[in-house]
């Protein structure tokens, strides 16, 4: 019996020894995982896009690429490290382009604001430079969504002071003389004070397709054109 018992104590005890080992091994690999380290935060995002100007009067020409990108440095709030979900905060800047053939002027009759289309390009008129510039200091707020294989998306909002809106001429004179003029001006009567926009992110790690929609108008409305932009492109996250 004895001899029976004192090999079975040793198989215990090393099965015992065998199990803490396992434990201490795996508390280890838990506490690694709590404190992996997650790169891709999206703390500092950088959006390329290209913007589209909806309902824009059909009369003018919009060229075929407007430029523009949108920088936000952000704060990222997670309820646990194993969650999946989290939400952003930050600061953010806008700028948004439009070339396009026509001016965008105040008519002193109506007060209104209104796109007056330049002359065709020709022998005696021509332009290099007529650009519409379009920028807002933002917060934006996001609900994200985090995948451990790196797929992510975000669907935010941001409230944005409308910090500049000018245009930039350079060219011939319209009015019909002989002089070049080179000019930027910031006079844009009726617009409006702030812009709320809605965007969608969707991606892998450091790279996504990116979509925003301003839900108010550029103008007051009945005071200028309802034009507001559409802008889709490319984000990327650097950390």
């Amino acid at each position: 019996m004895k001899k029976t018992l004192i090999p079975l104590l040793i198989l215990l005890l090393c099965l015992l020894k065998t199990t803490n080992a396992q434990d201490i091994t795996n508390q280890e690999k838990n506490k690694n995982k709590e404190t992996k380290v997650e790169v891709f935060r999206d703390r500092l995002m950088i959006d390329l896009f290209h913007t589209f100007w909806l309902k824009s009067p059909i009369a003018i020409n919009n060229k075929k690429f407007n430029p523009g990108f949108n920088i936000a440095l952000m704060w990222d709030f997670k309820h646990t490290n194993k969650g999946p979900i989290s939400f952003g905060l930050g600061l953010g800047v806008t700028y948004n382009t439009q070339f396009t053939d026509a001016l965008l002027k105040l008519d002193t009759a109506s007060q209104v604001m209104k796109y007056y289309i330049l002359p065709e390009k020709n022998d005696y008129f021509k332009y290099k430079l007529n650009r519409i510039s379009y920028v807002s200091c933002n917060i934006p707020l996001e609900l994200r969504y985090r995948h451990a294989n790196g797929f992510k998306f975000t669907l935010g909002a941001r409230l944005g002071l409308i910090a500049e809106l000018s245009q930039r001429y350079k060219g011939d004179d319209y009015a019909g003389s002989n002089t070049q003029l080179n000019y930027k001006t910031l006079e844009f009567h009726n617009k409006q004070k702030f812009n709320f926009d809605i965007y969608v992110r969707c991606g892998w790690k450091f790279i996504s397709v990116y979509y925003s929609y301003q839900v108010n108008k550029m103008f007051e409305i009945e005071k200028g054109p309802l034009i507001s932009p559409m802008s889709l492109g490319l984000t990327i996250t650097l950390f």
